[in-house]
C-alpha cells in the first residue's frame, strides 16, 4: 500500500505529460496554429483583389448570389463568406440578390451557372476571377 501511496503522483504526472503532448501534436497537425485568422483574410483579400479592381469605380452597390441562390434557399446563404467579401470590396455595399447593374457571385460550382443567368437576368456579361468567383453584369438592368 505504502508503493501506490508514494509512486501515484509520479504515475499521475506521467500520465498528465503524456496526454498534454498528445494535445499538442493533435492541434499542431489539425494546423490551428498554422492558420490564423488574419493569415487566413488576406488569403481571402488576395483572391478577391481581382474581382475588386475590374469593379468599375462608380459603382457604390453590387449585388451578391452565392450557392443558396442554386438552390433557392436563403438560410443557406455562406454568412461568413458574405461578410468577408463586404469587407473586401468596402466601400461598396453589397446586398444578397440579383437586383443590381453589378452582382458578385461565389458559387462553389459552375457547372450550370450560365443556363442559371440566363433564366434570372437574360442578356449579362460575365467575368470569371476563380475559385468561383464572378462579376456579373445585368445589360438590362
Amino acid at each position: 500500500m505504502s508503493f501506490i501511496r508514494k509512486h501515484a503522483p509520479l504515475v499521475f504526472a506521467a500520465i498528465s505529460i503524456v496526454f498534454a503532448v498528445y494535445q499538442f501534436t493533435l492541434g499542431f497537425s489539425s494546423g490551428m496554429w498554422g492558420n490564423s485568422s488574419e493569415e487566413m483574410v488576406s488569403k481571402w483579400e488576395d483572391r478577391v483583389q481581382a474581382l475588386r479592381e475590374a469593379l468599375p469605380s462608380s459603382v457604390s452597390q453590387v449585388g451578391y448570389v452565392d450557392d443558396a441562390a442554386w438552390s433557392g434557399d436563403p438560410s443557406q446563404l455562406d454568412v461568413n463568406e458574405f461578410q468577408l467579401m463586404q469587407y473586401s470590396v468596402a466601400p461598396v455595399a453589397i446586398q444578397s440578390g440579383i437586383n443590381h447593374e453589378w452582382i458578385i457571385g461565389n458559387f462553389s460550382g459552375d457547372e450550370n451557372l450560365e443556363t442559371w443567368l440566363a433564366g434570372q437576368l437574360g442578356a449579362y456579361e460575365i467575368q470569371g476571377f476563380g475559385f468561383g468567383l464572378y462579376l456579373i453584369q445585368d445589360v438590362e438592368n
